[in-house]
């Protein structure tokens, strides 16, 4: 009786410590599986140089957004560089995609292009209806009121964009706020070296 306790004790402890031997193999291979595969030191310091190289392009465009923000003015094309069918992209106050078109009094419109649905760039192409799409989920919006066509993705109007507009001298001719209507009355002489602009004052503003 007591040799067949030995042996049951001795078969129970074998079972358990190939329990705990196969419980930790078990381990193993999932803490390996969640935290991938063993790399090398290069390939660790390549991980990391990768790691730092991304946080430093973060820090320069933070930096390059509030060096934006401190200009007044930024430039965005001459007004004869714009035109109906298709769109000139610059980037806003808020580091976002925007395209300028010339409007049919010949003054610039500017323009959100950034879709309202996801967040992806429109197209700069104007289509015979006088709209833009957004290639993403297929919104199309019209430039001149910013709203989407029925039964889009996107609910909401891409907001347009206030701009001021200086002659060649650097003098102010006219300027349109977001939602506004155009203050200043430039000459067809004054237009044709005309330079377009988004001001600061306007980058808290969109009309809707």
């Amino acid at each position: 009786m007591e040799e067949s306790r030995r042996y049951f004790l001795r078969g129970a402890g074998a079972l358990a410590g190939a329990g705990v031997l196969l419980g930790a193999g078990v381990t193993d291979k999932l803490v390996r599986y969640f935290r991938g595969p063993e790399m090398s030191q290069e390939q660790e310091v390549a991980l990391l140089r990768k790691k730092l190289e991304r946080l430093e392009m973060t820090a320069e465009e933070r930096e390059l957004e509030l060096e934006r923000k401190r200009q007044a003015i930024i430039h965005v094309a001459a007004l004869a560089e714009l035109n109906r069918t298709e769109g000139k992209y610059f980037i806003d106050y808020q580091m976002r995609p925007a395209l300028a078109f010339k409007d049919a009094d010949g003054l610039p419109l500017l323009i959100s292009a950034k879709c309202t649905h996801l967040g992806c760039t429109v197209a700069s192409q104007v289509d015979p209806q006088g709209r833009i799409l957004c290639p993403c989920h297929i919104s199309y919006f019209d430039i001149a009121t910013g709203k989407p066509n029925a039964g889009s993705p996107a609910k909401a109007p891409l907001p347009h964009i206030g701009w001021v507009l200086m002659d060649g001298a650097g003098e102010l001719i006219a300027r349109r706020a977001p939602g506004g209507s155009v203050e200043g009355t430039p000459t067809s002489q004054q237009l044709e070296g005309a330079q377009v602009y988004i001001a600061r004052e306007y980058a808290g503003g969109s009309e809707a």
